[in-house]
């Protein structure tokens, strides 16, 4: 291009019009394999070599011989200040990995140089032009940027990994470790930096992990195993963890990296998990689980013995193996309750045995969950209570035929009383007083009958004795009272006989007249306080005598449940009022 172009005469003329300074630089320019580029004179135009035309890509050739500004336009606010500073200083300015902003392929790029721009003088010593040796980094630089930000991503993740990492000699001395792993084991990062593995391995563990480093050292050999690892407490931390060697260009290995995961919850849920598995397995309850189709999951030693069926027989199949054609219904039910998370305690039903003999049981029943905390099935728990079962029909059996003989002794109790106390005829009233005062004690020992004979409740013996009375004449509220045995009789009594007063002499003998009848309990105290006023009857006079049946109550309330009672006999209604401790078993 220099032998054969054409130049302009207004910029360089003919090559063989240059300075001896211009031809010099020129012929050191030419042959260099170095990327030289020289800017000559005020306009700065630009001669270089074939080293360097690739660098500006599509601007070469035209922009060979032409002042630098028409084809570096974009960076020539930036590097025209330095030729400047070149050409009028003398200057040699230098820089390593220089940016620059071009436009060589059409397309802006960031690109980087090394520079050393240095001043050509003529004879005269007069700086004529600017002499750029150049080289081109932009490779090395954006390798060693992306190298950067890969390495600050590593230590990103390393650092704020969930795993610990690490890093030992072949001795097994750590050199490096991150902030998870210092953490797992209660250390400061530094504070590990120097141990050696060896020290933070349980004693039952080191044998083992000895063996299989001790192999990846020799043999290259990576390796996982679970371990426990002693912290800096003296607590232990199990760890899964990851060996392998780090090896260099030879393909020996230098060092050795590892990655530990803390199990220690995992390990706890497994020993949780064996330990209710041998529960399960060692239980006298049958247990068994199921899907929510219905289909046997588990079946443990007590349910074989239970139902006659063997785990392999039982493990697959349908519950409803085990249930009776007309409760059918009662799995369907108990499927539905635990899918909307309900708990089934004790509830009594009747199952199959593999011989097809029916089985008394009592089933409490569980949801199963997955790990969203979806029903996926239940676990069910069947206790035999065949025997109770039958104890308990035999004592109704015993009950009824107790109640049964007890009765015919009332019945021949009132019988004699008729023969004796009204010989003459003239103790009728003393018979019937006699008989109903019996009556209130049959009906006190029919409640107690209906409750094993243990105790009845208030309310339901308050309606027994005022049976014979309009139910619209009593206003009867109070909370649920459990009797103990002794006093079930002496307050059946009481109410007779208050009843029965009030039926000859108070509210009860006229049709406006009515009766309140409350009572409250503590059951912090075991106090109870019962209440008997009547309202709206005839005027009440004071007995001038107390009666067999104010002094019955007395005695009963005082000798059978440390009770007590006071009789008002106010003009409006007669009062009562009755305080009692009841037994310590209500």
């Amino acid at each position: 291009m220099i032998e054969s172009g054409a130049w302009d005469d207004y910029i360089l003329g003919p090559p063989g019009d240059w300075p001896a300074c211009l031809r010099s630089a020129v012929d050191l320019m030419l042959p260099s394999h170095a990327q030289i580029v020289m800017f000559w004179g005020d306009q700065y135009v630009a001669l270089y070599n074939d080293a360097y035309a690739p660098s500006i890509g599509t601007r070469h050739p035209r922009a060979f011989g032409r002042p630098g500004q028409e084809n570096w336009s974009e960076l020539w606010d930036d590097l025209e200040p330095m030729l400047r500073r070149v050409l009028h200083t003398g200057e040699t300015v230098s820089a390593k990995d220089r940016p620059f902003y071009i436009e060589r392929h059409g397309h802006p790029e960031n690109v980087y140089f090394d520079i050393s721009y240095s001043p050509i003088r003529d004879e005269s010593g007069k700086v004529r032009g600017v002499f750029c040796i150049v080289n081109e980094t932009t490779e090395r630089v954006r390798s060693q940027l992306a190298l950067k930000e890969s390495e600050e991503r590593l230590r990103a993740l390393i650092s704020q990994s969930a795993a610990g990492i690490g890093q030992t000699d072949l001795s097994g001395r750590m050199v490096f470790v991150n902030r998870r792993f210092s953490e797992m084991l209660g250390y400061e990062a530094d504070e590990l930096v120097g141990i050696r593995f060896q020290d933070i391995t349980h004693p039952d563990d080191l044998p083992e992990t000895e063996r299989r480093f001790e192999q990846l050292i020799s043999e290259g050999a990576s390796f996982d195993m679970e371990k426990r690892c002693v912290c800096k407490s003296g607590g232990l931390v199990w760890t899964a963890i990851s060996v392998a060697a780090l090896k260099d260009e030879h393909g020996a290995v230098r060092q050795v990296g590892f990655i530990a995961i803390d199990i220690s919850a995992s390990k706890a849920a497994q020993e949780s998990e064996r330990q209710l598995a041998s529960i399960v397995a060692s239980s006298n309850d049958a247990i068994l689980s199921i899907d929510m189709d219905m289909r046997i999951t588990n079946w443990n030693a007590a349910a074989e013995k239970l139902y006659g069926y063997t785990r392999e027989e039982a493990i697959g199949q349908t519950v409803l193996m085990l249930v009776p054609e007309g409760r059918r219904d009662e799995e369907t039910e108990i499927l539905s309750k635990i899918s909307a998370g309900e708990t089934i305690h004790r509830y009594e039903t009747q199952r199959l045995s593999k011989s097809g003999r029916p089985v008394d049981v009592q089933l409490s029943v569980s949801p199963i969950y997955d790990s969203s905390g979806r029903a996926i099935g239940a676990s069910k728990m069947s206790q035999d209570i065949s025997a109770r079962k039958e104890a308990e029909r035999l004592q109704r059996v015993l009950i009824g035929e107790l109640n049964h003989r007890v009765k015919n002794v009332f019945a021949t109790v009132m019988a004699i009383s008729r023969q004796t106390l009204d010989r003459d005829g003239d103790g009728a009233d003393s018979v019937a007083s006699f008989n109903a005062r019996l009556m209130s004690m049959a009906h006190a020992h029919d409640l107690l009958t209906h409750n094993d004979w243990q105790r009845a409740d208030l309310a339901e013996l308050i309606k027994q004795v005022l049976k014979p009375y309009p139910p619209e004449k009593f206003d009867v509220e109070g909370g649920p009272v459990l009797l103990p045995q002794k006093a079930v009789v002496s307050f059946s009594l009481a109410i007779h006989e208050l009843a029965t007063n009030a039926a000859k002499y108070g509210a009860l003998s006229v049709s406006q007249g009515t009766v309140s009848i409350s009572w409250t309990y503590s059951q912090a105290s075991r106090r109870l306080r019962f209440s008997w006023i009547e309202r709206d009857g005839p005027t009440v006079e004071p007995p001038t005598r107390k009666g067999f049946g104010s002094r019955l109550i007395e005695r009963l309330l005082a000798a059978q449940i440390n009770g007590q009672s006071s009789i008002s006999y106010n003009p409006d209604g007669v009062a009562c009022e009755i305080e009692a401790v009841l037994a310590q078993d209500v």
